[in-house]
């Protein structure tokens, strides 16, 4: 695919020899709608035929535009038979008028000057052939060069902890982060168990001192339901938010087959329609990238609420063979975000089923 001539670009994107750029973009985006692999996503057949087009208009789009910016004002060569055809024939044509035309007595003469042109001729195609592989291998060389990088190039903003959530971190790191569980992670878990059993029958003995050592029945089976109630929650809470940071710490990339504006559109439409009922999405230019604000207030306990907020950096750029799409998610919240997670989550997901992801 990379070494296709120019006439093979024209034939890919159905297009006539010699249209300008403007034609070239307008007919790859055409074709790029009618035969995007997304269209075909379940027809796995049609879906590798949708997808090898794609690739052969991608590649023919971008060696036609990568010649007009260097010549933008000249028209891509062609191959050299064509051009080699129309020479012989034109040279047998005049070789025929002037033997009708001339006397015999110069037929001589005639045909060594048909024999100089002619190895003249064979001596110009020869060099013109040398020229026209020349250029194609150095037009090949320089876009190879001169495409940029799938991942590398997105620069995320500094992650900033609390000391609460940087404790999380660490222990997250210690206790979770191998295949057997370590002898702190056990003590930790054994202490979200009972530790709260131990609170509340602590806290009861502290501020109904009359009550007699044994509880009764119904005190204990509600003391074991507030303890699991509160164990249940600090697992869910220790969870969520190392979940959280963690994808905080990923710069997530994707491939996308649309244009640049289109990817950017799509990603505004799968971040907008992801939000909480008392918040809203802002979007700000910020140089190449754009950042998606969402502020809100969260219920933590019954009426007491928090404020959070959730931003999302994204930048699409164009990659070797495809646009594409890099992200980033940072949370502002001290706790229990169980909303940004949610909302994070789901915005990765659907980009995930919309574009193509790519190994940072």
């Amino acid at each position: 695919m990379a070494n296709m001539d120019f006439e093979a670009c024209y034939r890919a994107l159905e297009l006539p020899f010699g249209a300008g750029l403007k034609e070239v973009n307008e007919r790859w985006r055409k074709l790029s709608r009618i035969h995007h692999p997304d269209r075909h996503a379940r027809n796995p057949k049609n879906y590798q035929i949708a997808l090898e087009k794609q690739k052969q208009l991608n590649n023919a789009r971008d060696i036609l535009k990568k010649w007009f910016e260097t010549n933008p004002h000249a028209t891509p060569p062609g191959s050299t038979s064509g051009s080699q055809q129309t020479q012989n024939k034109s040279a047998n044509a005049n070789t025929s008028n002037n033997n009708a035309n001339k006397s015999q007595s110069n037929n001589t003469n005639s045909q060594t000057k048909q024999g100089t042109q002619s190895k003249q001729q064979s001596h110009a195609s020869q060099n013109q052939r040398q020229t026209n592989s020349q250029a194609k291998s150095s037009t090949s060389s320089q876009g190879a060069s001169a495409k940029p990088p799938n991942t590398g190039w997105f620069t995320a903003s500094e992650l900033k902890l609390t000391p609460m959530q940087d404790l999380v971190e660490k222990i997250d790191k210690h206790c979770c982060s191998g295949t057997d569980p370590s002898f702190l992670g056990m003590i930790l878990a054994f202490a979200a168990i009972f530790g709260p059993l131990f609170v509340i029958s602590g806290t009861l003995g502290s501020v109904f001192p009359e009550l007699p050592g044994h509880y009764p029945d119904w005190l204990m089976m509600t003391m074991l339901g507030a303890s699991g109630w509160c164990t249940c929650y600090i697992f869910r809470w220790f969870f969520a938010e190392a979940e959280l940071i963690k994808l905080q710490q990923k710069e997530m990339y994707f491939r996308s087959g649309r244009s640049l504006g289109d990817t950017v559109d799509l990603a505004k439409s799968i971040i907008e329609k992801h939000t909480v009922p008392n918040g809203s999405w802002r979007f700000v230019a910020a140089g190449g990238a754009t950042e998606a604000t969402l502020h809100f207030e969260e219920e933590v306990f019954p009426e007491v609420k928090r404020s959070r907020c959730l931003k999302i950096r994204f930048e699409a750029r164009p990659g070797a063979y495809a646009v594409v799409f890099a992200m980033e998610v940072k949370a502002t919240s001290p706790i229990n975000s169980f909303s940004c997670k949610r909302v994070a989550e789901k915005v990765v997901t659907d980009l995930k089923k919309e574009l193509q992801e790519i190994a940072a």
